[in-house]
């Protein structure tokens, strides 16, 4: 396999060949210009996550993602500026677009998310395609079109990927894939293949299970966790990524504890673990760094997360106010129709025969100002039905 992207030597080496190509003129130096700009656009990319100011990022990064397109159809064979490509879209994606496409959401705004989405999933996919072409620079044996089933993917990626240097590619290429799957539910042909996702994030993790944050462990988590075992999956191996990728981070990369409260606390209905893990990220301080941005980004997931704590977990039935029984058609002289003051018809619970839910006995009601009783209803004519025993509560 070729050896890991080109650093700040290979950068000084293309300087020594420029001067070789000006004086030969055997070169062509458009080529070369590309890859001395990969080469600064690559160091000089992980500057974007210290950025504190969310919107600041959001309007600059879309100019650095249409370079790395630009550079691209230049030179579509190079492989820093594909891995580029594939981290950079994928994050914006994940960071802005869907950030857009939730809040729309919450705002009842149907038509802005599905267009959020629809932004959202097509940078995925480009993000993924681009992937798979750097993974085909890497090895030129990786096959053009994937096996079919994920246990031969699983065995093709042993065999050619050895190298912890091919964990940054498996991840991105995996998680692209998996997040354009995760907001198109109704695709079932795209849904068919997260499987496939999954083989490509294990074997990141496989390699290099520190990188990026241990974001591997983070996708397998919320793989594993999203879908109950009654769905095919299983909320508690998710479980046990998600914890190795709060030890591995020290709890400082807050997205995992973000995605681990949406994912596994949900699917668990655990609502003391949702919401504190919830609160642990958004008390955690904005470190300097490259987690400047992704915890920024934690913190606005979080809030609306929070906020949405009893739609999204269901309180347990022991937890919930008794339903009141069906009123009587006849209320008893001096309280309204029901049984029921109107102050304790909207903040308490209330019993058959208008006495508080409780085990205590009511307490015996005090004479109020005169007059003490309503008038007494005018008698009924003679009819058959005015005969008939007032209306019990339903039982």
């Amino acid at each position: 396999m070729k050896q890991g992207f080109a650093g700040v030597g290979a950068g000084a080496a293309r300087f020594v060949l420029a001067g070789w190509c000006v004086l030969t003129s055997g070169c062509n130096m458009t080529q070369l210009a590309v890859e001395t700009q990969a080469d600064v656009m690559a160091q000089a990319f992980p500057a974007i996550e210290e950025q504190t100011d969310y919107e600041f990022a959001r309007e600059g990064i879309p100019a650095n993602l249409v370079q790395i397109d630009g550079l691209l159809k230049v030179q579509p064979d190079n492989e820093q500026l594909l891995l580029l490509a594939t981290q950079g879209f994928t994050s914006y994606a994940y960071g802005f677009v869907e950030d857009d496409m939730q809040r729309a959401e919450l705002a009842g705004d149907l038509e802005a998310s599905d267009r959020h989405r629809a932004r959202a999933r097509e940078m995925y996919l480009k993000a993924r395609d681009y992937g798979f072409a750097l993974l085909r620079l890497m090895e030129s044996d990786f096959p053009a079109e994937l096996p079919r089933d994920p246990d031969e993917l699983k065995k093709v990626l042993s065999e050619l990927f050895t190298d912890p240097e091919a964990a940054p590619a498996l991840f991105w290429t995996g998680n692209a894939w998996g997040s354009a799957i995760n907001i198109s539910r109704d695709d079932p042909v795209l849904v068919a293949d997260l499987p496939f996702t999954t083989v490509l994030v294990e074997r990141s993790v496989e390699l290099d299970e520190r990188y990026y944050n241990a974001a591997g462990h983070v996708f397998l988590g919320v793989a594993n966790s999203a879908l109950g075992e009654s769905m095919g999956g299983d909320p508690e191996k998710g479980r046990e990524h998600l914890e190795k990728a709060l030890a591995l981070t020290g709890r400082k990369a807050t997205l995992v504890q973000v995605n681990y409260a949406q994912a596994y606390a949900v699917q668990k209905n655990d609502k003391a673990l949702f919401t504190k893990l919830l609160k642990e990220a958004l008390d955690a301080p904005i470190p300097e760094g490259a987690l400047a941005l992704p915890n920024t980004i934690a913190k606005r997931r979080g809030e609306r997360l929070l906020a949405q704590a009893d739609t999204l977990i269901m309180s347990p039935l022991e937890d919930l106010p008794p339903t009141p029984d069906a009123p009587s058609d006849a209320a008893p002289e001096g309280e309204p129709a029901g049984g029921a003051t109107p102050e304790s018809s909207t903040t308490t619970p209330v019993a058959p025969g208008g006495a508080p839910a409780s085990k205590e006995p009511a307490a015996t009601p005090k004479p109020a100002p005169a007059p003490a009783k309503a008038p007494p209803p005018k008698p009924a004519p003679p009819e058959p039905a005015a005969k008939s025993p007032p209306a019990k509560p339903a039982q």
